[in-house]
């Protein structure tokens, strides 16, 4: 069933699950696990339209995106952007003909649009996600049109809309600070390097995207540091030469030459990805190893 046609992209939209995780051995080969960058944010999207927790759904980037609805559905919408006609944190019963808009908005990055039933994209090595620079994954363009699953819950009920419980919404402007594990590399660093990572603020760069988010800062972490190539998952702290860290995301490298300081704890992720740039962050370091 065609659900939606796409009219403007804005920044972009993106089909996305929880990425390639549950295939590990395509890590070897340098496929990228992709995936939504709010995990969180993507799997209430679902819950509120009752779907499974890695059912397809849409990524914004942004906003200024806007989706002409073609068939009477079920829509939620979690994440950062503003929508005048479907607020975050909500789901409703959207009639066809209508259009829904999705703005700019201080409180996010990355919004999530579901329907009940799934949006259907092409599978490539067990998932939907789209790795925009590999080309891997359906891609979305302007005029595309957006297919529902199935429309089992495409009629209307006594109760048109549903919203996310307070307790579990976010308020993306006040994160917490994010947990970190001492990483492979951490051995190279002092206890004071460690420290300065864990205690200071660090602003997001403006050179961050879904490969990794970039921090910056007048006290760098300068290192003269040399090690073969290893292993790099999502989360992965990596000290480059300039001694500003990156941390590797869903796009990003599966090798890297730089040394990992740290890992992001995969829960608090979805509160880092959420800034934007030159906001700050602050992390909190934990006892064990990963």
């Amino acid at each position: 069933m065609t659900a939606a046609i796409v009219r403007k992209m804005g920044a972009g939209l993106s089909f996305q699950d929880q990425g390639r995780v549950r295939e590990n051995s395509w890590l070897n080969y340098g496929v990228a696990p992709a995936g939504a960058m709010d995990q969180y944010a993507a799997q209430a999207a679902n819950t509120l339209v009752h779907n499974l927790p890695n059912d397809t759904i849409i990524e914004i980037t942004l906003g200024s995106a806007e989706i002409e609805i073609t068939a009477d559905c079920w829509l939620a919408h979690t994440g950062g952007c503003a929508s005048p006609q479907l607020p975050r944190n909500t789901a409703r019963f959207v009639k066809k003909g209508e259009t829904i808009q999705f703005h700019p908005n201080p409180h996010g990055v990355w919004s999530y649009l579901a329907i009940a039933g799934g949006w259907q994209a092409d599978r490539y090595f067990g998932s939907t996600s789209r790795h925009e620079r590999s080309d891997l994954g359906q891609a979305i363009t302007p005029g595309s049109k957006l297919i529902a699953l199935t429309s089992q819950h495409s009629t209307s009920s006594s109760a048109d809309s549903r919203f996310l419980p307070v307790g579990d919404q976010r308020d993306y402007t006040s994160p917490p600070p994010l947990r970190l594990f001492r990483g492979p590399h951490a051995n190279l660093f002092s206890e004071e390097d460690w420290r300065h990572l864990c205690t200071n603020e660090w602003p997001i760069s403006s050179r961050s995207d879904r490969t990794g988010y970039r921090l910056t800062s007048s006290n760098k972490l300068a290192h003269e540091h040399s090690i073969h190539s290893t292993p790099t998952l999502v989360g992965s702290v990596q000290i480059p030469p300039s001694g500003e860290p990156i941390v590797t995301l869903n796009d990003g490298p599966t090798v890297g030459g730089y040394p990992i300081l740290a890992r992001v704890h995969p829960d608090d992720l979805s509160w880092l990805v959420q800034q934007h740039a030159h906001q700050t962050i602050r992390f909190k370091g934990l006892a064990h190893h990963t």
